[in-house]
């Protein structure tokens, strides 16, 4: 029987294990695995490659503006684009509630933007920051046409839900079987903190990081848990930073609440000295939490090796340096737009942080950006699996070492965080529901390729 594309000799990995066989796709689907396969329609030798499900990335701000009124540079075509020449074949952006906006309107709206924009398949959050009137019954609304995760903030005057609204979101989150994605830090820590550097005068990069301090992370993610335990809704603690929270997520499974601990590449591979240097260089470097320091890397790879952390996201907040540096080198820490770009490279950076240097092994690195994130988004094994039947978006894996450069990068920022950095590991090809969209001298991206993927099920923390 032929197939459409046969990838033949390689090293099939996925987050079971790791096995040589052949790869049959037909219809945009896995349809056979084993040795042998009869001829497709196209064919890639795979010999001496990995072939591992396409990258899931649940954490990305694609087309949206911030609560400062920044709308991010890259909207869901550059973003895209960007995602699927690094490997990430699957996004999740946001859909954003300011206050007095109506959740529906909203979402339909980024739904609308992104099927004409979106390169690879997507699903979709939506950020809370209202939840008075309609908003309860709009929510449910969102979450039986599939939305995959409600996000609240902790903190940001112009976010943040606490107290009663948050248990009222998460109640309701519950309810419709959707996670609660939480920006945890506590607010009253960083306002006070931030408050003291500016009646100071302290106005550099470093305040931000004292602003944002470990103590207000640490408080943030108690926080929410409290909230989890108390409402039993799924808590998703998104981008932390340090390992002392991931260890308060370690004790609120055991006693029985539902957590889903993430972090990102730049808190394994980028250090909070950076901050120290005049804005002008350090504005590219802020983000929230803040980066920290080597001790902090050093615990949370362990943490990722015991697979006490879940996924690895990008949080792919991309502003130009004119966003970072609205004033130019006279800049506050409170004036610049807030975030780091890196929807590109998060599979590079973290197989460069944590296979290469022997923290993990290839199905745990399959685990961290394509199969436990489509869990957490009720995607899999659609995504972020190579069962019979699932999706054909597939990743040729090459051990190729390469030098970060934005030069090489497709996204709309301007720069990266990691340029000049040494990388172990690229994609040599590409395959999304069964097309080649990305190889050596190939670009088939186009906008309005993409599809919605809604949320299957009720979503529990993948463990």
């Amino acid at each position: 029987m032929s197939f459409d594309l046969v990838i033949r000799r390689g090293r099939l990995v996925d987050a079971d294990g790791t096995r040589e066989a052949d790869l049959g796709v037909r219809g945009g689907v896995i349809s056979e695995i084993g040795a042998g396969l009869g001829n497709g329609g196209s064919e890639i030798d795979a010999a001496g490659r990995y072939v591992m499900p396409g990258g899931v990335d649940c954490h990305v701000h694609l087309d949206q503006v911030s609560s400062k009124g920044d709308m991010t540079a890259d909207d869901f075509w550059t973003g895209s684009r960007s995602a699927v020449f690094g490997g990430t074949t699957t996004v999740v952006p946001f859909a954003a509630q300011h206050r007095g906006m109506s959740i529906r309107q909203v979402v339909d709206a980024a739904l609308g933007r992104a099927g004409k924009q979106m390169t690879v398949d997507y699903g979709m959050h939506v950020i809370v920051t209202d939840f008075s009137g309609d908003a309860p019954a709009e929510l449910a609304s969102v979450a039986a046409d599939g939305i995959a995760a409600v996000k609240i903030y902790l903190t940001y005057d112009r976010l943040k839900l606490n107290g009663v609204a948050a248990l009222d979101v998460m109640a309701a989150a519950r309810d419709v079987g959707i996670p609660v994605m939480i920006h945890a830090e506590a607010d009253d820590l960083v306002t006070r903190n931030r408050d003291l550097q500016v009646a100071a005068g302290q106005l550099s990069a470093s305040s931000h990081a004292v602003s944002h301090s470990r103590e207000a992370e640490y408080a943030g993610v108690a926080e929410a848990i409290a909230l989890g335990e108390s409402s039993g809704a799924t808590v998703y603690l998104a981008h932390v930073s340090t390992p002392e929270a991931i260890d308060l997520a370690i004790a609120a499974r055991a006693s029985g609440v539902e957590v889903i601990a993430e972090t990102c590449p730049h808190y394994l591979l980028l250090d909070e000295s950076t901050l120290d240097q005049p804005m002008e260089v350090a504005a590219p470097f802020l983000c929230s939490p803040p980066l920290r320091g080597a001790e902090d890397r050093s615990g949370l790879l362990d943490r990722l090796a015991s697979g006490d952390i879940d996924l690895v996201t990008s949080d792919h907040s991309p502003y130009s340096l004119a966003q970072k540096l609205p004033n130019g080198p006279d800049t506050a820490f409170t004036e610049a737009a807030n975030g780091l770009p890196g929807i590109e490279l998060r599979l590079a950076l973290l197989y460069s942080a944590a296979v290469e240097e022997g923290h993990l092994d290839m199905p745990d690195f399959v685990r961290l950006v394509a199969a436990n994130p489509a869990k957490a988004c009720g995607l899999f094994p659609r995504k972020g699996s190579l069962e019979i039947g699932a999706d054909a978006d597939l990743v040729i894996w090459s051990e190729q070492h390469h030098t970060g450069s934005w030069t090489d990068l497709h996204d709309n920022v301007g720069y990266t965080p990691y340029e000049g950095l040494e990388l172990a590991g690229r994609p040599y090809a590409v395959i999304s529901a069964g097309e080649v969209v990305v190889g050596a001298d190939v670009d088939e991206t186009r906008p309005g390729r993409g599809r919605f993927v809604a949320r299957h099920g009720r979503t529990a923390a993948p463990r």
